[in-house]
């Protein structure tokens, strides 16, 4: 369940710094396709994090626990799908259609991309891992 923690962890710390730059308090709430699967195994963990925080962050902005719905009938869920979808196209496949859209909206800090990741245990020269290494000095 790392994935989890780490979405969790960066989305906190979206809204913490949204809350920095606007200086309003930022709430947010994870939304899940219902998955029954995960929704008890989610909704355990982040009674934890509320608790006792992730690995990396306090969570404190984060409201309550995921809300599991149907994607079929919720058409942000299915913009995430289709988020999603891009990237591993990408991943993949260097698919750039929809990537490029998707990529240049990414949260950064400092010019460099903190909002999405790609996984590898190879070296990896695609535009998610040069992004995240920050720019060219």
């Amino acid at each position: 369940m790392q994935s989890f923690e780490q979405i969790v962890s960066r989305f906190e710390r979206f809204l913490k710094n949204t809350k920095k730059a606007t200086g309003c308090d930022q709430f947010g709430l994870l939304i899940h396709d219902n998955n029954d699967t995960i929704a008890r195994k989610h909704t355990d963990l982040m009674k934890k994090y509320h608790r006792s925080g992730t690995l990396w962050i306090d969570v404190e902005n984060i409201i309550e626990t995921p809300l599991f719905v149907d994607s079929q009938l919720t058409a942000m869920v299915q913009v995430a799908d289709l988020c999603a979808y891009s990237l591993r196209r990408y991943c993949e496949n260097k698919e750039e259609f929809l990537f490029n859209d998707i990529f240049n909206t990414a949260d950064r800090k400092n010019n460099t991309v903190v909002g999405v990741r790609h996984f590898t245990q190879q070296p990896c020269e695609c535009r998610i891992c040069l992004a995240r290494k920050g720019p060219a000095d």
